[in-house]
């Protein structure tokens, strides 16, 4: 019996249209929410749903079949849209999921979120240019769906303690606060913070608040203007 290989099936730069494609989209923001869906619509693709939390978007799935959803990753407090992949992922292994988020790292949302569903596409928002973009990563994800490849996410060069130092920095919480809140020495808070700003290269000085550069960094990586 020959191989069984993925034949493109949906428009993308290179291919032509041979099988309309069916999206469901969700994110809690009406107007994020509408400007996906419809940038989507006028690019040839049906949006057979849109949901704004993660209950409304699971059953809309279920309920519809689409060949992929596109979800924002925060929803707020509750699931994430990494949450909603993975509760999809067991019950439609051939659904192409696309997570569009601001957030360079997923973790700097929820330091928790560690790994990605099989096939699932992190899309970063300020990486994309135009809906083509978003056309290519269902398609891609649609691909490593029916391949059943590994899902990937970006990572910035920090490990899981450093991420969770770092989010209660972007609080504005003082060092002896993150200690008591992470039940470690305030000295052990001053380390992890200057071995960060090492890794991501920030400038050091006299003349210089390492801390507020830090601060401006994660809202760097989190798609926001301080």
């Amino acid at each position: 019996m020959p191989g069984l290989a993925w034949t493109p099936r949906f428009r993308t730069r290179d291919t032509s249209l041979v099988t309309e494609l069916r999206v469901v989209v969700a994110d809690d923001h009406q107007l994020t929410l509408s400007g996906v869906a419809d940038s989507l619509s006028m690019n040839g693709v049906t949006i057979v749903g849109r949901a704004r939390n993660a209950p409304d978007a699971i059953a809309l799935v279920l309920q519809t079949k689409p060949d992929a959803l596109v979800s924002d990753l925060d929803f707020g407090p509750g699931p994430t849209g990494i949450d909603i992949a993975t509760h999809l992922r067991k019950k439609l292994p051939k659904l192409g999921i696309v997570v569009l988020s601001a957030y360079g790292d997923p973790r700097l949302h929820h330091a928790s979120l560690g790994e990605a569903p099989k096939g699932m596409v992190y899309l970063i928002k300020q990486q994309v240019s135009e809906t083509a973009d978003i056309v290519d990563a269902v398609a891609l994800s649609i691909e490593r769906a029916e391949k059943a490849e590994k899902g990937e996410l970006p990572r910035v060069n920090l490990t899981p303690a450093q991420i969770a130092v770092l989010l209660l920095v972007a609080q504005g919480l003082a060092n002896q606060a993150i200690a008591n809140e992470l039940s470690v020495t305030e000295e052990s808070v001053s380390k992890t913070i200057n071995r960060m700003i090492k890794r991501l290269g920030l400038p050091t000085g006299a003349n210089i608040n390492s801390r507020a550069a830090l601060v401006q960094s994660y809202f760097d990586l989190v798609g926001a203007n301080r």
